[in-house]
């Protein structure tokens, strides 16, 4: 679409003065007019855009690691971190373990809406160290992130510093050695690791979020290198995440949500499932102040955490139902600009004069509970993203029961 009219707004917009903003849509209409207006020939400076979609899928590459992670850094494919060499041979051997064609497309990618072929998202897989095992998962949390209640759009964008969480469910979590117990959350399992590093680059690469180009992530954080954990099914209490998004206790799952950091909730002196929900309210209001707000919101819990909720009798809705009750900022709290923004993000807690304060969702559905880690008496709260929900897929293909 070479001629398609393009105007580049100024960014950001959300954060700047009124007077401003209106200048700079005054500016944005008169642009778009004189775009639409124009009716001889392409529109300067369009005509040359070039996808990465055009580019041959078989180029020659330096042989030597080091040169070779010197050249694919220099191009803006890698992570900074070095990566494996797509070979033919390696591309093949991974795309061998679905049951669809390399030129098979399973979506486009924002925000250059890139083909998310089967060859390019094995060749970033191949990059990224994945073994072809974890190829089923890999495509499966693309078709996650490409549900439309996702909100890939806005996830690549955004100033925040959101990045996708792949959460596993079933029995392929002990066959490909994907980590729920200890250090859930952090480095040391290779399928973890390599799968989330997949999704980064073909984020990148297929969808052209490259730092301070296209994603505009004012700080961003370490979960934008790679964000995959297991669900800890064995000490869970209650159904897994997957079967209660509808799918059998025996599927294997992977569901993708929007993190936007990770706080931890430390309790190890509670005895008993009350104290430990109070820690959990506490814990969940740290974004409230600032006029941060998330759509849907994600509670790791430790087994040990668990096992004392389950003992008092406690379900997830139960759960939910006193989070969503408990974790509320007044407003004397927060400050005269940021109340001012959550009013028109979220009008609902406006509506009443008598409430005078916000939860940190806007109902308790809003809230995940998964457990997983290894022993210790502490869980993690991750807010998620405006707009963004959880979406959760069947894994398909490579033969994993």
């Amino acid at each position: 679409m070479a001629e398609l009219p393009l105007v580049k707004v100024p960014h950001p917009v959300g954060t700047i003065a009124l007077d401003a903003l209106r200048a700079v849509a005054q500016v944005s209409i008169d642009s778009i007019i004189a775009q639409l207006s124009r009716t001889n020939g392409p529109r300067p400076g369009v005509a040359e855009v070039r996808f990465d979609n055009e580019q041959p899928s078989m180029i020659a590459a330096p042989a030597d690691a080091a040169e070779l992670f010197q050249w694919v850094a220099e191009k803006g494919w890698t992570d900074g971190l070095p990566v494996l060499p797509p070979t033919l041979a390696a591309v093949e051997r991974m795309v061998a373990v679905t049951n669809k064609r390399s030129n098979d497309v399973i979506g486009v990618i924002p925000p250059l809406n890139g083909l998310a072929t089967i060859e390019k998202l094995a060749a970033n897989a191949v990059m990224a160290g994945c073994l072809p095992e974890y190829f089923p998962l890999v495509l499966a949390a693309v078709r996650g992130m490409l549900q439309p209640g996702f909100n890939l759009d806005g996830v690549q964008t955004t100033t925040g510093n959101v990045a996708p969480l792949a959460i596993v469910n079933g029995p392929c979590r002990e066959q490909l050695d994907i980590n729920f117990g200890a250090n859930v959350l952090g480095q040391g399992w290779r399928a973890n690791a390599t799968v989330g590093r997949a999704l980064r680059f073909v984020l990148t690469n297929i969808g052209g979020a490259t730092p301070g180009r296209f994603d505009k992530a004012t700080l961003g954080q370490p979960a934008k290198f790679t964000f995959c954990i297991g669900e800890n099914e064995q000490e869970n209490p209650w159904q897994p995440l997957h079967v209660e998004r509808g799918l059998n206790v025996s599927a294997n799952a992977l569901s993708m949500t929007g993190c936007s950091g990770v706080y931890s909730a430390v309790d190890m002196a509670s005895q008993s499932a009350k104290s430990l929900l109070k820690t959990f309210a506490l814990t969940m209001r740290g974004g409230l102040a600032s006029g941060v707000t998330s759509t849907e919101v994600l509670f790791v819990i430790c087994p040990e955490h668990a096992a004392v909720l389950a003992r008092d009798g406690l379900t997830k809705n139960y759960i939910r139902d006193e989070l969503f009750s408990m974790a509320r900022v007044p407003f004397e709290k927060i400050a005269e600009e940021n109340l001012e923004l959550l009013a028109k993000r979220r009008p609902m807690w406006f509506k009443s004069g008598a409430l005078r304060e916000i939860g940190a969702v806007d109902k308790p559905e809003d809230i995940w509970l998964v457990v997983a880690g290894g022993a210790g008496a502490k869980s993690a709260y991750i807010p998620g993203r405006t707009g963004t929900r959880l979406q959760t897929v069947a894994v398909e293909d490579g033969g994993l029961g």
